[in-house]
């Protein structure tokens, strides 16, 4: 009779630690279950995911774009979209299909200068260097030493033969082809994302406030901004600078003009400048061609220099401020790894992991130069 009414009393108790167990443990196993779900979709949809992304990346920065043109247009969302993808062809297609172009197009040219800079030397140092106050004197035994020993030699290890190079050309043409499958299904997908936009943008806002309330959706919206001025930013400074570099080699008479301006465009877009291609283009031209045509591609040199340091700063900081090494490491560790998407994607995640870590310290200055407005 005891024990009956023992069990009696300690069962309710048992029973309600086992709902509160199971009740703990449900959402456990509701969030790997997901987790799962989620990493065997990404596992199904890998062969797409960088054209997603570089897609995502262009719908984002485009967004704006694609508002006012569906108000400009009586509200067909299909013309809108039209458009924008005629303008992601010239901002972002177009810029890379051309330095394809030009390459495949001076390939001999670039093999000959290849296959005769390990036996170039340079030319006799200039008098007036031996007469610069303090600094004459060390210029030229360097100078010499350079012409005679050191300069070919490294130039003969760091140079690729030009069969080497042939060989690379050829066997870079699959990739290439496979470069154009990927712009064409970027431009897919980045339809595909401007057509049904309002849906995503409701279910990540839905997502990110589920996780993280209006912090989430404060986050949402400025790895937005982030994105936009980043590939604003980047990209546009790549194409001013690379085709203000292209007017001053022509100007200057510069050999393969074309080939050097493709050259500063990749540098832009590398987050190291265009300007540092422009001065050795410059002393090229000291030494095989009249003086006036260097000191031409010398005034654009030094006109690059400040587009350097002002152009991308202007065009990113009317959204978010982040540092030029951001950047730079972001659009390296960003191309290494997801392609071409990478050099936008990148920077934008180290900023907000880095937004993201001030935030948890508590040590987030409030900016309050950036916008949420676009160009």
């Amino acid at each position: 009779m005891i024990t009956r009414l023992k069990s009696f009393f300690t069962q309710p108790e048992a029973n309600f630690q086992g709902q509160q167990a199971e009740g703990q443990l449900k959402p456990v196993l509701t969030a790997l279950t997901v987790g799962t779900l989620l990493l065997a979709a990404l596992w199904v949809l890998k062969p797409f995911l960088l054209p997603i992304l570089g897609a995502i990346t262009i719908s984002v920065t485009f967004w704006p774009f694609v508002l006012k043109l569906h108000k400009l247009l009586f509200g067909s969302r299909v013309a809108a979209v039209f458009c924008t993808a005629l303008a992601a062809l010239i901002v972002f297609f177009m810029p890379v299909a051309l330095i394809a172009l030009i390459f495949a197009q001076h390939v001999k040219d670039v093999s000959h200068l290849i296959s005769i800079l390990p036996s170039w030397q340079l030319p006799a140092v200039p008098a007036w260097v031996g007469h610069i106050p303090h600094l004459g004197s060390h210029i030229v035994p360097l100078w010499d030493h350079l012409r005679e020993n050191s300069l070919p030699s490294l130039l003969k290890q760091i140079i690729p033969p030009p069969e080497t190079l042939i060989s690379m050309v050829l066997s870079s043409a699959g990739s290439f082809g496979s470069l154009l499958v990927e712009f064409g299904l970027t431009l897919i997908a980045m339809v595909i994302i401007l057509l049904h936009a309002e849906k995503l943008i409701d279910v990540l806002e839905r997502i990110s406030v589920r996780l993280a309330g209006e912090a989430g959706r404060h986050f949402l919206k400025r790895a937005e901004i982030t994105m936009r001025g980043v590939a604003l930013g980047v990209t546009l400074t790549a194409i001013v600078e690379s085709l203000f570099g292209w007017l001053g080699l022509m100007l200057a008479g510069m050999p393969m003009g074309s080939v050097i301006a493709a050259v500063m465009f990749i540098s832009c877009v590398l987050q190291f400048g265009g300007a540092w291609v422009l001065f050795a283009s410059t002393i090229w031209l000291y030494f095989t061609a009249p003086l006036s045509h260097a000191l031409i591609l010398l005034v654009f040199a030094l006109i690059a220099v400040a587009n350097d340091n002002f152009l991308q700063a202007l065009v990113i900081r009317r959204y978010v401020r982040i540092s030029v090494i951001t950047i730079m490491f972001g659009a390296f560790g960003g191309i290494a790894t997801l392609g071409f998407a990478g050099v936008f994607v990148g920077p934008t995640l180290l900023y907000l992991v880095e937004f993201m870590l001030q935030e948890w310290v508590g040590l987030s200055p409030k900016d309050e130069a950036e916008k949420t407005s676009s160009l």
